[in-house]
């Protein structure tokens, strides 16, 4: 886990593209390899829905890698939307279905303390059912979400394309 603390805090700042947040952006998922160090980040947002129309998605997908030599990062951003990617609506659904994990104090007696050194973190911000509730998560790799992230992915990939 600290390579990937200490990979995070040495990145170089991002451009504007991909920092700044979307228009009704309500949630985010990501990916971050601690080997690899390619970042992919997926911001939600609301679109426009036409009177009567489906509820809207806008997605922008942001993957951050090393550039040649390992001198700075390459970034580039794709979009999609949920007019054009029939992908989007079951991976939202699918969202739902995340097993959420339980808090796991340490210096608590029948409490594991693993540290993980390698693999991803798999990060999920989105509304909760709480009123007005938040839900942040991360996990590495084998969780539930680690699965839906990786799922979600590799269905939304032949989704992207470079202009919104």
């Amino acid at each position: 886990m600290l390579p990937l603390l200490l990979m995070f805090a040495q990145a170089p700042v991002q451009d504007a593209a991909a920092n700044s947040p979307l228009l009704n952006q309500w949630a985010q998922f990501s990916r971050a390899g601690a080997l690899n160090r390619v970042r992919e980040t997926v911001d939600i947002a609301t679109g426009e829905s036409p009177q009567g129309a489906p509820f809207a998605y806008r997605l922008r997908f942001t993957r951050q890698a090393p550039a040649n030599h390992g001198r700075g990062r390459q970034t580039r951003v794709q979009w999609a939307d949920s007019a054009s990617c029939p992908a989007i609506r079951p991976v939202m659904a699918a969202m739902g279905g995340i097993t959420m994990p339980r808090p796991a104090p340490y210096g608590v007696p029948g409490q594991e303390m693993t540290i993980v050194m390698d693999g991803a973190i798999y990060t999920l911000s989105v509304p909760s059912s709480d009123a007005g509730g938040e839900i942040r998560i991360s996990s590495n790799v084998g969780s539930s979400l680690a699965d839906w992230v990786d799922r979600s992915l590799e269905a939304l990939a032949p989704c992207w394309k470079a202009q919104p």
